[in-house]
């Protein structure tokens, strides 16, 4: 069905009054709450029950059928997932309780492959992604140890808990040995069709890069 709105024809007549009423369906842990006009009602769905009182599992009441409806249009997210902050914006995301990468939108995601820049540095110069957004930037070290991504000189400006993501320079890839990979919170890169570009540096690198692993 469309992501905005419910095929009629597809619905029998308690499912098509549930649609048309004024309801707004929240998420609330592994069940869902359903505002509307003669209050709020608290709805699950294993098995199906409604506090209204009015849902035996033959004839379910208007609110678990709006509820199996917005679920069923992608509006809510289904039982076995919760929406929670996008970690790379402010969007909400639904995401599976087991999962265990940071929650990131379609937008702010970066997979092995993708090109970015610093948005710290020259804002130019391509960076190559070769791992997933991961651990948070204040318990990921360094390659000496010592302190942490968030610690590292110019990374103070972002948040501690920032996945970091792997990179490497692609003019720096060669045959010989591995290319040197570097460390960065997620909200310091950019895809390159993003904004405005900082300008640019002479040295061709981010100010702040964060070196993993030495020469």
């Amino acid at each position: 069905m469309p992501a905005e709105r419910a095929d009629g024809a597809r619905l029998d007549e308690a499912s098509r009054r549930a649609w048309s009423e004024a309801m707004t369906v929240r998420p609330f842990g592994d069940a869902y709450l359903v505002d509307c006009d003669d209050g709020t009602r608290y709805v699950s769905l294993a098995p199906s029950n409604c506090s209204c009182g009015d849902s035996p599992a033959e004839d379910r009441c208007e609110h678990v059928r709006r509820v199996a409806i917005e679920i069923n249009l992608g509006r809510v997210p289904p039982p076995s997932e919760r929406a929670v902050p996008c970690a790379g914006c402010d969007r909400r995301v639904a995401v599976s309780a087991a999962d265990s990468p940071p929650p990131l939108c379609a937008e702010c995601h970066l997979a092995p492959g993708d090109l970015v820049v610093d948005e710290a540095g020259d804002g130019e110069t391509p960076l190559l992604v070769v791992s997933e957004p991961g651990r948070p930037a204040d318990v990921v070290a360094l390659a000496d140890g010592d302190r942490s991504v968030a610690d590292y000189p110019g990374n103070d400006g972002y948040a501690a808990d920032e996945p970091v993501v792997e990179v490497v320079y692609p003019r720096s890839v060669s045959t010989d040995r591995p290319p040197r990979r570097y460390r960065f919170p997620l909200a310091r890169l950019q895809r390159p069709d993003r904004g405005d570009r900082p300008p640019e540096r002479d040295d061709g690198r981010g100010s702040g890069t964060t070196v993993v692993d030495d020469e």
